[in-house]
């Protein structure tokens, strides 16, 4: 059996009181996600201010969204004070958090909260049946599902986060 540590657990315990997550949500976050991911959203103020919500299955994504060589992270996430919900990908090289909706303009909406099911999307392709868009993807994205026909797509364009509007 293991123990924890005086200090080890000090550490899980400031790390949980940084979240206001319910006790089972605070120990399937700690218990679950990569140990290079917690000091970054201990000390990101960003991270600081949202939650990462454990509505879906699963709750997190590892994919390599950057081109960086390394695992990234995404989670689904509330912001704290206006309860608006969105994505927060966190970068393993950089240490960069970034968050896409949550109160942001994306093109569909601020509020990322209509999301029914997200996936890694790894198509070549993003397309929009409705104007004939399309653009050429070199990396894993992340796709939320709205509707059978109506979904957005986050994908990084070298530089920053980008999102497109997939309609059919």
């Amino acid at each position: 059996m293991k123990t924890i540590a005086p200090f080890s657990l000090f550490i899980y315990m400031l790390l949980l009181s940084a979240y206001s997550f319910s006790e089972t949500d605070s120990l399937l976050i700690q218990n679950n996600i990569p140990n290079w991911v917690k000091p970054v959203l201990e000390k990101s103020e960003i991270a600081q201010k949202h939650q990462i919500l454990t509505d879906f299955n699963p709750f997190y994504f590892e994919a390599d969204f950057t081109g960086d060589g390394q695992v990234d992270i995404a989670f689904f996430v509330e912001n704290k004070i206006d309860k608006t919900r969105g994505v927060m990908i966190v970068n393993n090289v950089k240490n960069l958090v970034y968050v896409i909706g949550c109160g942001t303009s994306t093109d569909m909406g601020t509020s990322l909260s209509w999301t029914k099911r997200w996936f890694i999307y790894r198509n070549k392709y993003i397309m929009n049946d409705g104007d004939k868009k399309k653009i050429s993807l070199k990396l894993p994205a992340i796709q939320l599902i709205r509707s059978d026909t109506n979904s957005l797509v986050i994908y990084w364009t070298g530089k920053k986060y980008k999102t497109f509007l997939q309609q059919s």
